[in-house]
Order: structure tokens, then sequence, then C-alpha cells
């Protein structure tokens, strides 16, 4: 098997490179024509566009200067890279991750996510992510998570959230950018929304999320991000992040058992009825809690 550093090495290009020609990009208008839904999902919830179609013929470019043979599990398609059956690595990616954002001119929350996985064991070796607008480079591995802030300086470790209960000073992440995703979202929380407002008022909702969740909870910026119904391929391009850091990601039956989310290339295109990923597992445990009793 090629040396992983190969492949990373081109991939972390990748990334920087996202940082230099998005802004770019967006300045000229370009990318933000429709080309169809993204699979699994309906043109109203998320479609895929110009500019994510360039991201995800950059990475392609990008992987194939490694020389490795590569199955790219992509948001929008799976791609083969060299030879067909024979994958040195699998990669779970959103290339452009934010595409709702962009086509409506929001400059805001524009990001990259790899996660790098050992196609014999199934478990991740290497994860990065580009948070364009901001300037940020992550990057997981066996050895933690560090972040680049492009300042000259070498990158620092971060860490996730200690909390193993909610309180004030906490923020829970979840995507609520449309109205089929607040009614839902709201309808299933009802309780948990009660009883933060009743005692921890000072509780945050960051209403964004998908692949860009998972860079945020294993700095520490976010405690958890909970969804209903949340599509496989928002979170197995962050799954590197998870592993790297200690976060906790499952999928909760109706009942609030709490089982641990296997990326599955099979079912890239389903969906996960009750997803949290948390900082650690008091966390879920408290979070699924107040959600089914408030």
């Amino acid at each position: 098997m090629p040396e992983l550093t190969k492949l990373t090495y081109h991939l972390d290009k990748y990334l920087r490179q996202l940082i230099i020609d998005i802004p770019q990009l967006d300045s000229s208008g370009f990318g933000r024509n429709t080309i169809g839904a993204v699979p699994g999902r309906q043109e109203t919830e998320d479609v895929e566009i110009g500019l994510d179609k360039y991201s995800e013929d950059l990475l392609e470019t990008f992987v194939k200067k490694s020389q490795c043979n590569v199955q790219i599990y992509s948001e929008h398609s799976n791609r083969t890279v060299g030879n067909v059956g024979q994958s040195d690595y699998l990669i779970t990616c959103d290339p452009f991750d934010g595409s709702g954002h962009y086509m409506r001119g929001i400059p805001a929350e524009w990001w990259a996510v790899i996660t790098v996985w050992d196609p014999i064991s199934m478990k991740p070796v290497w994860a990065g992510a580009s948070d364009i607008n901001r300037k940020e480079l992550y990057f997981a591995d066996s050895n933690g998570v560090k972040i680049d802030l492009l300042d000259g300086n070498e990158p620092r470790s971060v860490a996730a959230s200690k909390q193993t209960k909610i309180s004030d000073n906490s923020i829970i992440a979840a995507y609520l950018m449309s109205p089929e995703y607040i009614r839902h979202w709201t309808f299933k929380s009802s309780r948990f929304l009660q009883s933060m407002e009743e005692n921890y008022p000072q509780v945050r909702i960051w209403t964004d999320g998908g692949a860009c969740s998972y860079p945020w909870l294993a700095r520490g910026i976010t405690n958890a991000y909970m969804m209903f119904n949340e599509p496989r391929s928002e979170i197995d391009p962050g799954l590197g992040f998870a592993w790297a850091s200690g976060v906790k990601v499952y999928a909760v039956s109706d009942s609030g058992e709490l089982n641990e989310y296997v990326f599955d290339p099979q079912k890239s295109s389903g969906r996960v009825p009750w997803l949290i990923a948390a900082c650690n597992k008091k966390f879920a445990v408290d979070l699924v809690h107040l959600t089914l009793n408030g």
C-alpha cells in the first residue's frame, strides 16, 4: 500500500487551494448554477451547483497526483481514481459544504471536509477540512486534531469539550436553514427547547451544520450536533474528526438507545432518523434524556 503521506500531502494542497480559489470565483459569480438534486434528496432540500462540481473535479485532480488508487464517496457522486477494484484508500468528502449559502450570495460557512479510510479495517486514518471564509485549516490523525490559522505559526492542537451535561454554557448545533428542517427539528425537540428555556436560557443553538459540524466539535466550539433524518453524506465526510478527537457519533432509536454510527459505503445516499454527535457519551445521554423528557 502506498504511503499515506503521499495522499495526504496532495489533500493538504487541495484544501489550501480552495481558500485561494473560491473567494475569486465568488467575486466573478461563478458556479451558482444548479446542476441537479443531491442523491437521496429533493431539490427543495439541497442541490448540486456548479461550484460543487468544480470542487469535486479539483479534488480528483489532486488525488490523481498522489498516484494512489482511491475510491471517492462524495456528496454528489462516487469516483474511482486509479485501478478499479484495487483501492488503497477510501475517501468520504463534501468537496464544498455550503452550496446553499453560496448560491444565494451568503458569504458564510463555506467548507470542504474530507476523511480518508483504510479499506481493510474501515477505520479513518486521516481527515482534513478547509474553513474557507475564516481561512483556517483542520487536520486530524492518530495524534489528535490540529488547526492551522495560516498566520505563519505552527498548527496548534485542539480538543473536544469536556462538558458531560448540558448547562448555560452549552452550544448545540443543528442545521435549521430551511422551513422543512426548522419545522421537523423543533417538533421533535419541543420538550428539549422548553427545558432549555426554563432551566438553561443561555444555551445557544448554532443553526448551521452538516459535514462542517465535526471540525468544530473536535475543536470544542460546540458540544453536540443533533439532527433528525440526517443524510449520511453529511455525516461520513467528518467522521475522521470524531475518530481523532474522541467525539461520539450515534444513531439514536426512538426510545433513546445510543448505537454507534457506522460508515457503510453502500448506504451513502441513506439517512439516519435521529443523529447525535456529542463531545462524549455522557453529554449525548443527557441530550437524549432532555429531548425525550424535557
